[in-house]
């Protein structure tokens, strides 16, 4: 198996861990006794950790070559799952005080923060190392696929296997995300890039770079908003049991995967598109769908929104991936990877706090806030070519 699709495997496991906790968390945490801040705050620690990681993996990715990295993080991915199923698992018992509990789940979804981005950083970075300047906007929609099939499979094989415990898909995972780290050690070999030993620090002041961090940064909090109280918003708007809410919110992150994953290995790997116009494309299509959620009635716009947010994200995810990456040098990859990564995290750590506290304000607030971020973000890039065209930029880079 050629490296490009090892690294399209690893990472889809890791994003179907990502995407698995999705449609049993929201049950998962009222089972155990625990309320809608508690999910936040679990949620939100994992991304500070990963906010605060995700640029040192990249770095140390460039220093000493992206398979070891690589191993590191899918190790230690396996660990974090199995430690938060058990502890769930104690939880559920009722075995546990509720405080030292949540304090217990909090750690554990640190260490899953901490090697997340190892993996995420070094496979996206040694896909840029793969990747002619003219494949990089197509070897980033294959880093967009993996994101998108892996949220695809999380959360349909979360809500399928929910049926047999809550539990059950996070253990599956652990197994699969292990079997990675097998594969990658087997299958890519010892790469050294071109920074190998060296510390390359990448200049935010560089033309491009700094405008899709905070794309990435923006986009990423509307919909970590979104994610965090979906689950919350179905189960009291429609009234569901703990096994149907699994079962629509695993049917509904099952459709954003399947649009992103059609986009991105559909569309955008057979058409030569600019980073600026995937995100002129998907931006609005994203706004779309959370405005739509503000005015569901019934579990059929509730899913059609989730497939508008598919095809949203699908254009504009490799679009900031790409306007980073093609920024920066080709010794800067792994930095630039991180960085990233790094911003997703930044939204991924202040929009479950934000998103919950907001839900207990109103529940269709988490998604005006997310509708305005997300209208401001198609305002800039249709309204400005400044610091988004480059193209010019990686040519006199490189």
């Amino acid at each position: 198996m050629e490296p490009k699709r090892v690294i399209f495997l690893s990472l889809m496991i890791c994003y179907i861990g990502l995407g698995v906790i999705n449609p049993v968390l929201a049950p998962l945490i009222r089972e155990m006794g625990l309320d809608e801040m508690h999910a936040g705050w679990i949620i939100s620690a994992s991304a500070l950790i990963l906010l605060l990681g995700a640029p040192i993996w990249g770095k140390q990715s460039d220093r000493f070559g992206r398979k070891p990295i690589m191993i590191i993080g899918l190790v230690g991915f396996t660990f974090s799952l199995v430690l938060f199923a058990w502890l769930s698992w104690i939880g559920l018992q009722g075995r546990t005080e509720l405080t030292l509990l949540f304090i217990l789940l909090l750690l554990s979804r640190m260490l899953f923060g901490l090697f997340f981005p190892a993996m995420t950083s070094s496979g996206q970075a040694l896909m840029a190392d793969l990747t002619s300047l003219n494949e990089r906007s197509a070897g980033m929609a294959m880093i967009g696929a993996a994101s998108g099939i892996g949220f695809l499979i999380g959360p349909a094989m979360g809500a399928a296997l929910s049926g047999i415990h809550l539990l059950f898909p996070i253990v599956v995972v652990a197994v699969l995300s292990l079997f990675a780290a097998l594969m990658v050690y087997v299958r890519i070999p010892r790469f050294i890039p071109k920074s190998s030993g060296k510390r390359n620090k990448l200049n935010l002041r560089k033309p491009g770079i700094r405008p899709y961090l905070l794309i990435a940064l923006c986009m990423m909090s509307a919909i970590v908003m979104l994610q965090v109280t979906a689950g919350f918003y179905v189960q009291d708007k429609f009234g569901l049991n703990s096994k149907d809410t699994a079962l629509w919110v695993g049917i509904s992150l099952f459709c954003v995967g399947f649009m992103m994953a059609l986009v991105q290995m559909v569309v955008i790997r057979k058409r030569s598109f600019m980073p600026r116009t995937l995100l002129r494309i998907g931006l609005p299509i994203l706004g779309g769908g959370l405005l739509l959620l503000v005015f569901i009635n019934n579990l059929f716009s509730f899913v059609l929104a989730f497939l508008l947010l598919g095809v949203g994200g699908g254009f504009a995810m490799p679009g900031y991936t790409a306007g980073v990456s093609l920024a920066s040098g080709e010794e800067e990859q792994g930095a630039a990877a991180g960085l990233t990564t790094a911003a997703t995290g930044v939204g991924s750590f202040v929009a479950p706090i934000a998103g919950t506290a907001l839900y207990r304000i109103q529940p269709e607030a988490p998604y005006w806030v997310g509708f305005f971020v997300v209208a401001l973000l198609t305002i800039y890039v249709w309204s400005t070519h400044r610091g988004l065209v480059v193209e010019q930029i990686a040519i006199k880079n490189n």
